[in-house]
């Protein structure tokens, strides 16, 4: 069913019960961790799939987040639902390009909270898993202090995934730059299999570009992880290039349509 004119589709119920988010934009806020790292040449190929090609060095990153977002639903409905409003995310991403323009390509995400669930997989369609996530918060009256150490671990279904740690080094003008330059541009592939032949599948590429990004407080230093699962085993063994922490705010708007195409157990069609 067709939702507002600026190109959501969601579900529309008696009440709004089942509908775990609100319409776009999405504001969010929060504080994020991420360890840079350089694979083996030709080793991340297979986390690409067509029409998606590596964007730069073989480098990925693995991110954790601690945000709060109003998901659609405004910032007082935010600080009334913590439960709802407040939730963890973990991304396993790479650089990605189509037609030249570089973004985030990020096959590999978990999240704590309904809502990120669904919008991430409903509506953009993100490779989002249900997980348990942890990251070191901030200390709330003293702040970071060179030397300190921050912690996230990803879990799904009680099996580790991956878990990271950064030591504090330089903040502020003084922190190193990132090792691959960021760029708010994310790429997406919504797959819906088809009720009446689920061996068929429709699929949609987006790009979206987050807006109104803001960094607060910013720190680098030297980091280390370590990857648990075996269907990430090409990464494992990875070098660390650098690792970063900051606060920031950015909104989430739609996502313009790339492409659409079929597939079957035959492939693309």
């Amino acid at each position: 069913m067709e939702g507002s004119t600026n190109g959501e589709a969601c579900f529309l119920d008696v009440g709004g019960w089942a509908h775990p988010f609100g319409r776009a934009p999405w504001h969010f806020e929060g504080e994020t961790l991420s360890v840079y790292v350089e694979a083996a040449s030709g080793s991340l190929a297979p986390f690409f799939p067509e029409p998606l090609t590596l964007a730069g060095p073989p480098v990925f990153r693995l991110t954790v987040h601690a945000l709060r977002s109003d998901c659609g639903l405004g910032r007082e409905w935010a600080a009334r639902n913590p439960r709802r409003s407040q939730f963890h995310e973990a991304v396993i991403a790479f650089n990605a390009e189509i037609d030249g323009v570089s973004g985030n390509w990020d096959p590999f995400m978990w999240t704590d909270a309904e809502a990120q669930l669904s919008v991430g997989r409903e509506l953009y369609g993100f490779s989002m898993r249900l997980g348990e996530i942890s990251m070191t918060r901030r200390p709330a009256l003293n702040g970071w202090r060179s030397g300190d150490i921050i912690a996230a671990q990803a879990c799904q279904d009680g099996r580790p995934i991956f878990s990271m740690e950064m030591e504090l080094g330089k903040t502020g003008a003084e922190a190193a730059p990132v090792p691959v330059a960021g760029t708010p541009v994310f790429y997406s592939r919504r797959t819906l299999p088809r009720p009446g032949n689920p061996a068929v599948s429709d699929v949609e590429l987006c790009r979206t570009t987050m807006q109104n990004l803001r960094l607060g407080e910013v720190w680098s230093g030297h980091g280390a992880f370590r990857i648990e699962h075996d269907r990430l085993s090409a990464l494992a063994d990875g070098k660390v290039l650098g690792a970063r922490w900051s606060s920031f705010e950015m909104t989430k708007i739609p996502a313009e349509v790339l492409g659409r195409w079929t597939v079957n157990s035959e492939g693309r069609s």
